[in-house]
């Protein structure tokens, strides 16, 4: 694997370990309700989310102030933090942290909320096993809960919790949710407004080394127009190839999406 290849990769989703259990992808739409309208797959195993979690995190950011808008806080990259790709080695905007999935910058947040209210926040959102824990016998999990660890959640509960949110009920508020919005807006398909934020990982061996013979994907967010909206939670399980786990999700969804859009 080339570093030149991870790197487009890691751009838009972060490398996690996940659960050899994880053997088969989801493809799942959900409307705003909740309600399922279509399901294939395996939607109930529960995996790290990896890059998903930065929806949660911008509520968090943005409910407690840490973040302002699409533009604030401009944080200034510091050679203490992790800047292994050229994208994490900049001053860092909200916009910029979701497309480029700065890890430094989300653990800046949580590291600034502290572990109660990190906590509170996961509680509150009721969020996959809400398990902040992170390595054993490390206490890192309020900087490494979501990156392999503790954090587990499946492609049902993403949707619950996306659900959730679309319809007022986490404990946030409107313009939480529409800068939330903002940020990972990533496309427009015949009216209808397309946010959305990948993730991807590789299962553990027995060693705890990470087993580069599978990757597991994650494309997760919700199409929306004025009075209706519809979610979206897929994962791709797959041996390594051209086309990384989470960009095949990506596309595969995006490819789904205006025939999906045009009978709902």
């Amino acid at each position: 694997m080339s570093r030149l290849l991870l790197s487009s990769l890691l751009a838009s989703s972060l490398l996690c370990t996940l659960p050899a259990s994880a053997v088969s992808g989801c493809f799942l739409y959900v409307d705003s309700n909740g309600q399922t309208l279509s399901a294939e797959g395996d939607c109930t195993t529960r995996l790290p989310p990896a890059s998903t979690f930065k929806i949660p995190l911008a509520l968090m950011g943005y409910d407690s102030g840490f973040l302002v808008d699409e533009k604030l806080p401009a944080l200034p990259y510091k050679p203490s933090y992790d800047g292994w790709l050229p994208a994490w080695r900049e001053t860092t905007t909200p916009t910029r942290w979701a497309a480029h999935s700065v890890v430094w910058f989300s653990q800046q947040l949580t590291e600034w909320l502290g572990w109660e209210r990190f906590q509170q926040y996961v509680n509150r959102f009721d969020y996959g096993n809400r398990n902040i824990d992170g390595n054993p016998g490390k206490h890192d999990g309020l900087t490494q809960a979501w990156l392999s660890t503790s954090l587990l959640i499946s492609p049902e509960e993403q949707a619950r919790f996306l659900s959730k949110m679309l319809s007022g009920k986490l404990p946030v508020s409107a313009q939480t949710l529409q800068y939330t919005a903002n940020i990972f807006k990533v496309s427009e398909i015949d009216g209808w407004q397309i946010h959305g934020k990948t993730g991807m990982g590789y299962p553990k061996k027995q060693d705890g080394n990470l087993n580069r013979d599978q990757q597991i994907g994650w494309f997760v967010g919700w199409a929306s127009k004025p009075g209706k909206q519809l979610i979206f939670v897929h994962t791709v399980v797959q041996k390594p190839g051209k086309q990384f786990a989470s960009l095949k999700a990506k596309e595969e969804v995006l490819a789904a999406l205006p025939a999906r859009l045009a009978s709902y």
